[in-house]
């Protein structure tokens, strides 16, 4: 049984690594923002030190080979779906930044069409006076 402990370290510092490859990879490609990509590595450096440090020899009994497949692919499933969410907030948040800037440009561009209104309204009146 001491076996799967050992394996169950195995994992959780191979899920680190992969959590560490996929993130810098998400971050190059620009699918992930820079604070969710911070986030996910200090998860993936979390995965690699509980590897290290954690000693799952005891509670390793309870689990038999089947459960620990069914854990281990449970939480590869997981982890996808959290990419995949973390990706996507990450797009929402970049396409909230790029509308705030264009609504910035949109109202700069109306204060400016209201100055060019006032003032031909202006030379308006005093052409006809």
């Amino acid at each position: 049984m001491n076996q799967y402990g050992l394996v169950v370290q195995i994992l959780l510092i191979a899920a680190g690594v992969i959590i560490l490859v996929i993130d810098v990879a998400l971050l190059a490609k620009r699918k992930l923002s820079e604070p969710i990509s911070v986030t996910w590595g200090f998860a993936a450096i979390i995965f690699i030190l509980a590897g290290i440090f954690l000693r799952p020899n005891g509670w390793i009994n309870y689990i038999s080979p089947a459960g620990l497949i069914m854990l281990s692919i449970l939480g590869v499933l997981a982890l996808i779906g959290l990419f995949m969410a973390s990706s996507r907030m990450s797009e929402l948040i970049r396409k909230n930044t790029e509308m705030a800037m264009n609504i910035s440009l949109l109202n700069q561009e109306i204060v400016e069409l209201k100055k060019d209104i006032a003032e031909n309204h202006k030379r308006i009146e005093e052409k006809l006076k």
